[in-house]
């Protein structure tokens, strides 16, 4: 009989992104190996602060023992609270902890400012330091998700990393002539210091930004009042078929997150051979870029960023070498350590 295997998912209903990717490829890569998988998901609202207290007893109160009178024999937390559940048999492969109480504390997305701010970060630290200790195994997606779990919550643990959803299908073409970025467009992701650079490189220098979310309308103004709304194009949701030939016809890509857990997008752009501009506090990016070499890793300020686009217009030959270093980085992260990890208990 195949091994029944829960993943478990907090996700922000109507919200789709690369935490999603992920546990749907890991669903599909423990069926393709023989494995029983489905993925549970409640939905998470951490607003007001007792809905957010609410999510993380949900979680606790779960039976994960079995479904319909058959044994689960694994469940693979992934997002916080999710990783919460109890199981005699929990592995951890953690996406992200509840950033807002930890590094992002007192910037403008934490809740170092909110009335009950030191109470919420109490509250979390202290599930986080119970529920995951509770786990047999603890992985994360990156070194800069096991840095942060050892810094706040003393936890030790091992970074795997997973290729894209697309991975086999990406492809490179001629540098164009435009810089891509993609991703949810939201104030963590920066595509307005991306437009704000326009002002300082080459005229000829157009962008492509991919995605959609709530800074949309933020960014779009932002063309108008720096009257560069003629060289930057927004293209909504992109389908895989079109994002493929997005990223394979660009001059170089464009990912500059604050602090990254992981980051599919960077991986994306070496498959396709497009070396990635980043800042130097983007965190999980950093694992994979290499300044000069596989793309240019700046400060985040709109004159750093146009010097890196600049010296890859200007030099295509450039360019294409820096995209095929990327590609070298990358090219062998796969499934199947992943696989063999999280299913070492079996």
């Amino acid at each position: 009989m195949k091994k029944k295997i829960a993943i478990l998912h907090a996700q922000v209903p109507f919200v789709t992104g690369g935490a999603e990717l992920m546990v749907n490829s890991l669903k599909a890569n423990l069926i393709s190996r023989g494995f029983e998988a489905e993925i549970i998901a409640l939905p998470f609202k951490w607003y007001p602060e007792n809905s957010l207290y609410d999510n993380m007893l949900a979680w606790r109160l779960l039976d994960l023992s079995e479904s319909n009178g058959q044994k689960i024999d694994l469940v693979i937390g992934t997002k916080f609270p999710s990783y919460g559940a109890i199981h005699d048999n929990k592995v951890i492969w953690m996406i992200q902890q509840y950033r807002q109480v930890y590094d992002l504390y007192d910037s403008q997305y934490g809740v170092g400012n909110d009335v009950n701010g030191k109470q919420i970060r109490e509250r979390v630290s202290n599930y986080d330091k119970i529920t995951v200790q509770e786990a047999k195994s603890v992985y994360t997606i990156s070194k800069n998700v096991s840095n942060r779990l050892k810094r706040y919550n003393g936890i030790d643990s091992e970074p795997l990393y997973q290729p894209p959803p697309m991975y086999g299908k990406y492809k490179t073409g001629d540098p164009g002539d435009y810089i891509c970025s993609v991703g949810r467009l939201d104030k963590l992701k920066r595509n307005d210091l991306l437009i704000e650079s326009l002002a300082h490189c080459d005229k000829n220098v157009k962008l492509k930004i991919a995605g959609k979310g709530p800074e949309l309308e933020n960014l779009i103004s932002l063309t108008r009042k720096l009257k560069v709304e003629d060289r930057v194009e927004f293209l909504g949701f992109v389908p895989d078929g079109e994002l493929i030939e997005l990223y394979a016809n660009s001059r170089a890509v464009y990912f500059a997150p604050v602090d990254e857990d992981y980051g599919y997008i960077t991986l994306e752009a070496f498959l396709s051979e497009k070396p990635v501009i980043t800042c130097n506090d983007s965190g999980g990016v950093l694992e994979f870029v290499e300044d000069g070499h596989s793309g240019f890793v700046v400060e985040p300020n709109s004159e750093s960023l146009a010097s890196s686009i600049n010296k890859i217009w200007f030099d295509k030959k450039k360019s294409i070498d820096m995209g095929r270093s990327g590609y070298e980085i990358v090219k062998d992260i796969n499934w199947d350590n992943v696989i063999k990890k999280l299913t070492c208990l079996l």
